[in-house]
């Protein structure tokens, strides 16, 4: 994808970046269903769904100001006004028998709010599919405790709003409580893979960065345990120091500034999946450490599946990849072995030995060919290809290192745009061979993620020649996916295997099927990094929502940006990071540190899509 090499340079060698856990005001959505069936009058026209939040785990001191920002999406019919009789604002309620209602009681108001229940309103009109980001302020209560407020979209005049509702719960500390404070180093999210049905143990480290001495055993014990002490954990293992308690620490003692580690054991469910809970470090008293709220995730990856003989192509595609346009429409070519010249309908313009070097210009509809003392011209474009299937032409006239191309070279005037490209047409494998989009030290299953995407990319666009058909090839070598040919090729022998191993292997989704891409392959969108989620086609570049389901945003705490070396600007989907779909940086993660097999991790990041052989 766009920029992706460059990004990918920094983070061959990756570590995951300590991430202030910033508090704990915890939003959890209400279900729309239950919101929906509280609301008796809201009419169908007016619906909505909770999106990102500005912060999952904050806590406050007494009387401390927190601004906050919630995403809201407009998924019903109507327009959602921020003036008028029917504007739309966020209201502090509370459930009663008959549903919600407005709660002139909440303890978080704050001075800048509208009214006494309305912390917002919109800042501007939200059409149907649209996304509006909404910023409060709340004010801590001054007494030290946990408190539960809830907040929703309404409208004036007809009701709260379906699915526009959501929970907050505020965890105010006194001077007592702030002396137990970890940093966990973990983004707020732990992964760990485990076989369906077996147990496993498994260790977790943080940092004590509070003022007092954490205890294994005694006064000042530390432990980590369940955030719901009262419920159940689907991971609960016999081990375990009663019902709640996960683990202890595997030290006497852990001083401030010094890492503990907690060791203990899980039980997976019996089923493939993502199983996720919240568990949380506990201070004397029961008390939740500051920052001390984590997701645990068990991954339970289902065996490796690849349908072969599904829907196949009968041979392998011939991918045509634009490499760049020329500035003064010339170029210089050669081979170390015999090539021949020859126009688009086969005519042989030129043979040429070994070594020597063939100049083509275009100017007013003439292709002008010069080698040595020999001019001759055409009104056709030119293609360069080896007497030799395994001939490796160079584009001479460039002074980039990566210049060499297997294959057939051509030389073609785009009247569309005016533009001369140097085009570079080879079977595919031996595209994704010369791919420039990661370096060769990553794990064999990240590069085999990494190539399988790739492939799915260009066959997607192979197949359906919508993207640059006005310019007569399927994917560039740039904006796409960075490609540097044969001398790259050269340089990641692992990548190379990869696209071996992985031959013919692309992802697929019944969605994707049309006349011409008859595999259904799909569009395999990838980029550097994201903020903790990918993020949908629809939120990024807009169309119909449905059109790509496969494209649908999923969690995905290993893919965060960390700064540095990434900027604010990348976290935000700047620099061509747009955040859809696979993120390298989380794939490399489940790969090298989760143990995570390519199939994992690409039906993690694609939904519904099945592993097929295209082609032999």
């Amino acid at each position: 994808m766009k920029n992706f090499k460059n990004n990918f340079e920094f983070f061959r060698f990756p570590t995951l970046g300590l991430l202030m856990l910033v508090g704990a005001f915890i939003f959890a959505l209400v279900n729309p269903q239950s919101a929906e069936a509280a609301t008796k009058k809201s009419k169908p026209d007016y619906r909505a769904s909770v999106g990102v939040r500005s912060s999952y785990y904050l806590q406050a001191e007494p009387g401390e100001i927190i601004d906050l920002s919630v995403i809201f999406n407009n998924t019903g019919a109507k327009t959602w006004k921020a003036k008028g009789a029917n504007l739309v604002a966020l209201n502090a309620v509370k459930m009663t028998k008959t549903g919600l209602d407005v709660n002139r009681a909440t303890v978080f108001k704050e001075k800048s709010w509208g009214t006494i229940v309305r912390p917002a309103s919109l800042n501007k009109d939200v059409k149907a599919g649209e996304s509006v980001q909404v910023k409060f302020k709340l004010k801590a209560p001054k007494k030290a405790g946990e408190y539960v407020e809830m907040f929703s979209l309404a409208v004036r005049g007809v009701d709260f709003m379906p699915g526009g509702s959501f929970k907050i719960l505020v965890r105010v500390d006194g001077p007592k409580t702030s002396q137990y404070q970890i940093d966990s180093g973990l983004t707020t999210s732990a992964v760990y893979v485990m076989p369906k049905g077996k147990s496993k143990t498994f260790e977790l480290t943080v940092k004590n960065t509070g003022t007092k001495t954490w205890q294994r055993r005694g006064e000042g014990e530390v432990v980590l345990a369940i955030a719901d002490l009262a419920g159940t954990s689907q991971f609960y293992h016999k081990n375990w120091y009663g019902k709640n308690i996960l683990g202890r620490l595997t030290t006497k003692e852990v001083k401030p500034g010094q890492k503990g580690t907690f060791r203990f054991a899980l039980q997976a469910p019996d089923r493939y999946g993502e199983f996720t809970e919240k568990v949380q470090v506990i201070a004397p008293g029961l008390t939740r450490a500051v920052n001390g709220l984590l997701s645990l995730t068990v991954a339970i990856p289902e065996p490796a599946v690849i349908q072969n003989g599904v829907v196949t192509l009968a041979a392998e595609p011939i991918i045509r990849v634009g490499l760049t346009s020329l500035n003064k429409d010339i170029a210089t070519f050669s081979s170390d072995q015999i090539y021949l010249v020859q126009d688009t309908v086969g005519t042989v313009l030129l043979e040429v030995p070994a070594q020597g070097q063939t100049k083509i210009q275009y100017s007013a509809g003439v292709y002008t060919l010069t080698y040595n003392s020999t001019v001759i011209k055409s009104s056709l474009p030119v293609r360069l290809t080896g007497k030799n299937p395994n001939t490796i032409l160079k584009v001479s006239s460039w002074s980039t290192p990566y210049n060499l191309f297997r294959g057939i070279l051509e030389f073609r005037h785009t009247p569309a745009t005016g533009l001369v490209w140097v085009i570079n047409e080879l079977p595919l494998e031996q595209y994704l061979s010369g791919l420039a989009e990661s370096g060769n030290s990553g794990p064999p299953e990240f590069l085999k993620t990494l190539v399988t995407a790739a492939r799915s990319y260009a066959l997607f666009h192979n197949l359906r020649k919508t993207k640059h058909a006005d310019e007569f090839y399927d994917i560039n070598s740039s904006t796409d996916q960075v490609y540097e040919g044969y001398a790259y090729e050269l340089k990641v022998p692992n990548v190379v295997a990869a696209v071996q191993t992985t031959r013919g292997v692309v992802a697929t989704h019944p969605s994707a099927i049309t006349e011409k891409n008859t595999v259904g392959t799909i569009v395999a969108a990838y980029s550097s990094c994201n903020d903790g989620r990918s993020h949908s086609y629809h939120e990024v570049w807009g169309g119909d929502k449905d059109y790509f389901p496969y494209l649908v945003s999923v969690n995905d705490p290993l893919g965060i940006c960390t700064s540095p070396p990434y900027p604010t600007t990348y976290i935000k989907g700047g620099g061509g990071n747009h955040m859809v779909g696979m993120s390298a940086f989380g794939a490399l993660k489940y790969a090298r540190d989760q143990g995570l097999t390519f199939d994992w991790i690409l039906k993690h990041y694609y939904t519904g899509i099945t592993l097929i052989k295209a082609y032999p």
